[in-house]
């Protein structure tokens, strides 16, 4: 069996290689065997192209011709490893010349091996494969000394060649920003170890040389790795992401080990890749804590408050006692806010958190839900004097006043108060009846608390109301629908809207999506209505198309009980045939805080959906629970950063940290990225130099009739036009879907 058939090609899948050549000719044959062998292949025709796509798609390798037109492959290579983003990239020169002082030229500029030209394909894709894979290169280092060492006497003219392929993989070895050890596999003892192993561990190479895993201070602790040796021989390769080891300062650090065992000059060999993944956790860290907490305050937001309630319910419920839920409205912030400016109305808003959390206990939650409302549950409570008590705390720390810059502001709170069971058996019931008392709360005099009572259900009337109509809305005609452009910041021109439900009751007038949506899915009506949604939506985009406007995508909002009752790629595929719409002009918005999954049938269906052309996008993207996860697994064209991180973009370092991670994210994953909820002339300005594709929000427009947003189509909006426009207009109120 030949050296480069030893080598599995598990470890080869999904890998990139970027190939530029000014021949197409040349680029054609490549391609094709590249293809043919399972490669990913992308290509460039310049320097300049080829310095681009690296950037942009960061390609696992690359095969740089030497002679272009502009900047050769010289000047192109010294610029990829000047960039921080492509430095790592390996590249390997393809070449005509024959010249050392050539070759000598590549390297000094940053390649790490060279490939002749005319193209013998074997040796390209054996060298494709060697720099995609250490071990499979030093697996090739081995066979190569090997079979030298036994062709020595017949072949010392090539002596020099061997020494010269030597040198090239030790640098390999060396230069590998990976920590990598090598092992016996029969003693377990560490052979060799590179200089990134010896920096992340802080230990010198001759101190980890000779001893096991387990003998080595780092690892000590690490249990796993004892029988590391013994796993790895079993099967060959193995993975954990969980390492911690020790350094020698006695600081911890995070790591991920891919241990391989492959075959060298008969001997058993062992190849542990080790790589800091700190940061990555980190970031994962924060991404996660800032899709559960409220970016200003720091207190758990919706999605956390909904989790902690749940589960003092539910161990109430086992033992018999009670939760009581407070709704804590700040009285006058709203003059605050705009006598003084938010800045200040910021900081109030940290300071009464910090005021919260000292009045309440460990086992209690504060969470903020919104502007100046906050949601305190208190579980293990006996009746409504341990809430009263609660109360009257917090509307005592309230009373003193907040040095807020060279302010001392007052300020109060009304709270309502519901009890568990009393008052409701689920959380939504409970949330109700305290917002219930704490608006009556304010009706009598702010500053007090209220007890949610039967008396005070006029709200849950009003809700029945509601849930009676809202069975017949559609049939009469009282659902219409709004859409709000979304524009791309690089040319000015609307790319998209997005179709928004409205319902214009006939009695109580247009009613808030935020209260109809709720009882559409409680009702289990969302199906009907949006297979409506759907129609409607995709006639309206048709019908613009034939006035012979510029084709816009359509963007509708999928509920979970859309995506799992029924079959919905029939009713997309029915509802762009009965349109007459091409489907590359129709996106799903999926809302990452509803309840979907990343089970195989979810992600079956997306690609169903994906098969009919449509496009998929991921909306509200980062307050749900597995952010990472559904991007990584989900079929997505792009992801919208939902307008909670937005309204503190500016203000809040935590929030612009959050936003730029996942504009990054969205970058270094080939998808398209929108910031919805654009507001502000400054929100637009951080997002341009953010590189953000697309914004969608009141800056540019609020949600529109159709006849409105057609004369909108086809028009180029000045960004600075947009500025201007904002700074002689009232503030308005922010929007809700």
């Amino acid at each position: 069996m030949s050296t480069m058939s030893k080598i599995s090609v598990v470890d080869l899948l999904s890998r990139t290689v970027l190939i530029v050549d000014d021949n197409p000719v040349n680029l054609a044959v490549v391609v094709d065997h590249l293809e043919d062998h399972g490669f990913e292949v992308t290509v460039a025709q310049g320097g300049e192209e080829a310095l681009k796509r690296a950037a942009f798609g960061q390609p696992d390798l690359i095969l740089l011709d030497v002679m272009m037109p502009g900047i050769d492959g010289f000047e192109t290579c010294r610029r990829l490893k000047a960039d921080p983003a492509t430095r790592d990239i390996p590249v390997i020169f393809m070449t005509a010349l024959s010249d050392i002082d050539d070759k000598v030229a590549g390297f000094e500029a940053g390649g790490i091996d060279y490939v002749s030209k005319p193209f013998q394909i074997e040796e390209l894709l054996a060298r494709v494969r060697t720099h995609l894979a250490l071990r499979a290169a030093q697996l090739r280092v081995v066979a190569q000394n090997q079979e030298l060492r036994e062709e020595i006497v017949a072949r010392r003219g090539a002596e020099t060649a061997l020494r010269f392929s030597e040198l090239r993989y030790r640098r390999l070895f060396e230069t590998a920003t990976d920590g990598i050890l090598l092992l016996d596999s029969e003693t377990g003892q560490v052979t060799d170890a590179n200089p990134a192993i010896t920096a992340m561990l802080g230990h010198g190479h001759a101190a980890l040389i000779g001893h096991r895993l387990p003998e080595l201070a780092p690892f000590r602790k690490v249990s796993t790795c004892k029988a590391l040796v013994a796993e790895i021989k079993l099967l060959e390769h193995i993975r954990y992401d969980d390492w911690v080891i020790e350094r020698g300062d006695g600081s911890s650090i995070e790591v991920e080990m891919i241990g391989t065992l492959y075959q060298a000059g008969g001997k058993g060999i062992i190849q542990c890749n080790i790589r800091d993944i700190t940061d990555r956790r980190e970031a994962e860290a924060r991404i996660r804590y800032m899709a559960l907490h409220d970016a200003l305050t720091g207190l758990p937001n919706r999605i956390m408050l909904a989790d902690r309630l749940a589960m003092a319910i539910a161990q109430a419920r086992r033992c018999g006692k009670q939760v009581a839920v407070l709704m804590l409205d700040l009285d006058h912030f709203k003059h605050i806010n705009d006598s003084l400016g938010h800045h200040v109305g910021d900081q109030l808003l940290e300071a009464v958190a910090v005021r919260l959390r000292q009045c309440l206990r460990e086992t209690d939650t504060a969470a903020r839900v919104g502007g100046d409302e906050f949601v305190i549950t208190l579980s293990d409570v006996t009746g409504g004097e341990d809430a009263s008590v609660v109360a009257r705390k917090i509307q005592a720390a309230l009373v003193e006043p907040f040095p807020i810059d060279q302010h001392r502001l007052h300020i109060g709170g009304s709270i309502g108060v519901s009890l568990f069971p009393a008052d409701g058996e689920d959380a939504g019931a409970l949330l109700r009846a305290a917002d219930t008392a704490m608006y009556d709360a304010k009706e009598n005099g702010r500053g007090g608390h209220r007890f949610f009572t039967p008396a005070l259900n006029e709200a849950a009337q009003r809700r029945h109301i509601l849930v009676n109509d809202v069975h017949q809305a559609c049939a009469r005609g009282e659902f219409t629908l709004h859409y709000q452009p979304q524009l791309a910041l690089a040319s000015g021109q609307i790319t998209a809207v997005e179709a928004l439900i409205r319902w214009n009751h006939p009695v109580h007038g247009q009613i808030s999506p935020t209260l109809f949506v709720p009882l559409l899915e409680e009702l289990g009506l969302m199906v009907d209505v949006g297979e409506w949604v759907l129609m409607s939506a995709c006639r309206q985009n048709a019908a613009w198309q034939a006035k012979g406007l510029p084709p816009v995508r359509m963007a509708v909002n999928l509920s979970a009980q859309q995506f799992y009752r029924g079959d919905i790629v029939e009713t997309i595929r029915r509802a762009l045939d009965e349109a007459g719409l091409e489907a590359k002009w129709l996106e799903l918005e999926l809302t990452e805080s509803l309840t979907l999954d990343d089970t195989e049938t979810t992600i079956q269906t997306m690609r169903r959906l994906k098969a009919l052309g449509v496009s998929l996008s991921l909306d509200d993207f980062g307050t749900g629970w597995s952010s990472l996860a559904y991007v990584r697994r989900f079929p997505l064209d792009r992801i919208k950063i939902d307008r909670s991180f937005m309204r503190d973009v500016i203000t809040h370092p935590n929030a612009a940290a959050v936003v730029q991670s996942i504009l990054h994210l969205a970058q270094s994953l080939d998808l398209g990225c929108i910031a919805e909820g654009v507001e502000t002339t400054a929100q637009l300005d951080y997002l341009e130099r953010q590189h953000c594709e697309e914004i969608q929000g009141f800056l540019l427009s609020e949600p529109l009739p159709a006849d409105a947003v057609a004369d909108m189509l086809g028009t180029r909006h000045s960004l600075g036009a947009l500025r201007d426009i904002m700074a002689t207009a009232p503030r308005s109120v922010r929007a809700v879907k």
